[in-house]
């Protein structure tokens, strides 16, 4: 996790002339423009801030990168499968139920339903 920004004195204040209601929309806008970044560190960051106009530019190019990740995993799993690995142990090591695991990477299931 990246260390907190650095929040010093500032001349102007991104809620100045707000209304107690926009600027409460635009706090929590903030807090999930964070979210979005959770797990970023500093140098993943740097520059990005100039480059984000809208929530448009944080989905861009994320649903590929979503696919990827899926033939990625159910890659993994096979190879696992094929190695001798159990269900159990697969669920293991992604931290999810067992059953659910299966359910979702177990081709022959699939190939038959």
């Amino acid at each position: 996790m990246r260390k907190p920004p650095y929040a010093g004195p500032s001349d102007t204040n991104d809620f100045d002339d707000l209304g107690p209601d926009e600027a409460a929309k635009l706090l929590h806008s903030y807090r999930l423009l964070g979210d979005c970044f959770e797990l970023s560190d500093d140098e993943d960051m740097f520059g990005r801030g100039w480059l984000i106009e809208g929530w448009r530019d944080l989905l861009e190019g994320h649903q590929e990168k979503l696919l990827r990740a899926e033939r990625e995993m159910a890659a993994a799993v096979s190879l696992a499968r094929h190695e001798g690995g159990s269900w159990d142990d697969i669920a293991q090591v992604l931290r999810l139920p067992p059953a659910e695991v299966r359910a979702r990477f177990d081709r022959p299931a699939q190939d038959q339903g």
